[in-house]
């Protein structure tokens, strides 16, 4: 007999966070893969910080990252001064709620307003980084620095686990 959200969440609030994870460490290990694998298909946001508390030494990004898993987006704003530069994708900003930082040595020539593709991992703050930006226009023709792989468009989703970020990858169309 299924439950409903809202009685979920009532019976999970008065649940006692010590029988909750004792309950999941007596599951055998693929049933608590599948358990963790659901749960974070569900909220995506979780992702970044338990990669980040998991490994936190893993501090290069996968090769997928930069030839698998490129994201579409358009460089937003440029700031000197500040050390850094905004591209806005809307896929990843639905996912982490801010636009992607992108350090100026990252940039190059590109200006603002130039649509590029990207790989992306995440910083120390679990925020989307870009880098190995190519155009997306030049990519898509086979030339330009990245793959050229990304999504023709974006990922349409990124339901996954942030986009080339240590977890590998959006989970939309495969492309971001």
């Amino acid at each position: 007999l299924p439950i409903s959200k809202t009685h979920c969440r009532q019976l999970v609030a008065t649940m006692d966070p010590t029988i909750i994870l004792t309950t999941l460490s007596a599951l055998d290990d693929n049933t608590l893969s599948t358990v963790l694998s659901q749960l974070l298909q569900n909220k995506p946001e979780l992702a970044p910080g338990l990669v980040n508390l998991s490994v936190p030494d893993l501090t290069f990004a996968p090769s997928k990252a930069m030839t698998e898993k490129r994201c579409i987006g358009t460089i937003k704003k440029l700031s000197p001064q500040m050390g850094m530069g905004f591209i806005d994708c809307p896929e990843l900003s639905e996912v982490f709620g801010c636009d992607v930082i992108v350090k100026p040595q990252q940039v190059g020539s590109f200006l603002e307003g130039t649509e590029v593709n990207f790989a992306v991992t995440l910083n120390e703050e679990n925020k989307p980084q870009a880098f190995d930006l190519a155009d997306n226009k030049a990519s898509m023709n086979g030339m330009g620095m990245g793959m050229g792989m990304g999504c023709g468009g974006g990922c349409g989703g990124c339901g996954g686990c942030g986009c080339g970020g240590p977890m590998g990858g959006c989970g939309g169309c495969g492309g971001c």
